[in-house]
């Protein structure tokens, strides 16, 4: 599945990442821009802009009303009728939405804290933005919260 969201859900497109899911996002693209990445790369439309239904061409979309992020992504999950699955946490770049790739302790010294070096096994790179990641306290937390979403996870 493959989602565009517009510039008021910022936030949502970072969790819909987190969850694993393709989700393009850039406070930058204007309206237009967007329906027409839409369209070229068939991506459903998150957005809380009601001048969507207005369109003269049909787009997939779901209209996100809550302004809550963890809530809209509720929203997304049941909207879209999503099986979420932890295996898939975490395997997209927060920033950019490109998929991480492995990378040893040894290929990323200097680029992390020396600390999170001795403390961590287990790195992800983006080799889209040269971004690290590792699966510290922040990664726990986000699997405790999608278990909180029950019959839409997939073990």
């Amino acid at each position: 599945m493959k989602l565009i969201v517009d510039r008021m859900l910022g936030k949502l497109a970072k969790l819909l990442r987190i969850i694993g899911i393709d989700t393009l996002y850039s406070n930058k693209t204007d309206f237009k821009e967007l329906l027409r990445i839409a369209d070229k790369e068939k991506r459903i439309i998150l957005t809380r802009n009601t001048l969507i239904k207005k369109q003269e061409r049909t787009y997939r979309f779901l209209f996100i009303h809550d302004n809550d992020p963890i809530r809209q992504l509720e929203e997304v999950i049941i909207g879209l009728n999503l099986t979420l699955e932890p295996v898939k946490a975490f395997t997209r770049c927060l920033e950019c939405n490109h998929k991480l790739e492995k990378i040893s302790k040894e290929d990323i010294g200097g680029m992390v804290p020396d600390h999170i070096l001795k403390t961590h096994v287990d790195f992800s790179f983006c080799s889209n933005c040269n971004k690290i990641y590792w699966r510290g306290t922040h990664y726990e937390k986000m699997m405790k919260r999608l278990e909180g979403f029950g019959k839409h996870t997939k073990d």
